[in-house]
């Protein structure tokens, strides 16, 4: 059931007609990101305007994040975005929201830090190394269910080459550290799960929020990045009442930082950064009649 809930959500977005109704809020890049930080329930960002012109030399590279600013009641979101790859590209391990989080509670927990490394160093003295497939985790969501066991591959294998390398590990301790220290980009969906007693939190004090974040694979030379979709899942006894409706207050209000992307310039010249296909649902979701589209800005850079 859920993952039938969770493919719902996904087609609702992915595959999807334009829509006469609108999501609340205006995805775009921002080009120069300030440092937001998010502690005690509160998220500090005083650069969270979304930038629409930027200047690099050649050969810089330079991390943006996409934002959706003045969402209300967001509950998940989905789009493509396109660039000239002659002047800028996507580096690798460059698209990214909360890395590794393998329970889809949208942040990284110690239980999950030390499977990893546990399981990282049994398989680091073979010949091949640790394989993604060999990767599974057991736990519990306090929804009633049981335990639960997933073997997320993919999840953890964010340079696609089926094997977990040092680097990988290395980059999901450091931002597991960042996260503890409140470092780390607050992605909406961390925000979410990570503030106490707002309105529409789950029932009995378990607080478990999951979210599903799912990107295109990032591969040189390719200037198009498709269906690019970050969803919170909302199910009785959590974020939906009796019905099946989704419990008020239960989805996200402000500035929404969506994901991080990283981008290198590689040639002099001009590129619009353009978001197209981009559609949401908010608190309102029940069938894909309910599916919203989303309104966006162009982003130009420059490379000199």
């Amino acid at each position: 059931m859920k993952k039938l809930a969770t493919l719902t959500l996904l087609l609702a977005l992915v595959v999807c007609p334009a829509y006469a109704q609108n999501l609340a809020g205006t995805l775009g890049f921002d080009l120069v990101p300030g440092s937001p930080t998010f502690g005690a329930g509160t998220v500090t960002d005083a650069d969270s305007d979304t930038d629409t012109a930027l200047t690099v030399n050649n050969n810089d590279t330079f991390s943006t994040l996409v934002r959706l600013d003045g969402a209300s009641d967001l509950m998940g979101v989905s789009f493509d975005f396109a660039f000239d790859e002659t002047v800028i590209e996507v580096v690798s391990q460059g698209i990214r929201e909360t890395r590794a989080d393998i329970d889809f509670s949208s942040q990284e927990s110690f239980n999950e830090l030390t499977a990893i490394v546990t399981w990282f160093a049994a398989a680091a003295g073979t010949q091949e190394g640790p394989i993604v497939s060999t990767f599974d985790y057991t736990y519990n969501d306090g929804s009633g269910g049981g335990d639960i066991t997933t073997q997320p591959g993919v999840v953890l294998d964010v340079d696609g080459d089926l094997n977990w390398g040092f680097n990988e590990l290395t980059s999901y301790v450091g931002e597991f550290a960042d996260n503890a220290g409140g470092l780390d980009v607050p992605f909406w969906t961390e925000v979410l799960a990570q503030t106490p007693n707002r309105t529409g939190a789950p029932v009995n004090g378990f607080q478990f929020n999951e979210s599903v974040e799912v990107f295109d694979r990032v591969a040189a030379g390719k200037n198009t990045y498709e269906d690019n979709t970050a969803v919170m899942l909302a199910r009785p006894n959590d974020g939906r009442d009796g019905t099946g409706a989704i419990v008020p207050g239960y989805g996200f209000d402000g500035n929404a930082i969506i994901l991080e992307v990283t981008f290198q310039a590689v040639g002099v010249g001009s590129t619009d950064i353009t978001i197209s296909n981009a559609v949401g649902i908010d608190e309102t979701f029940q069938t894909l009649a309910d599916v919203k589209n989303v309104g966006s800005v162009v982003s130009t850079v420059t490379v000199q």
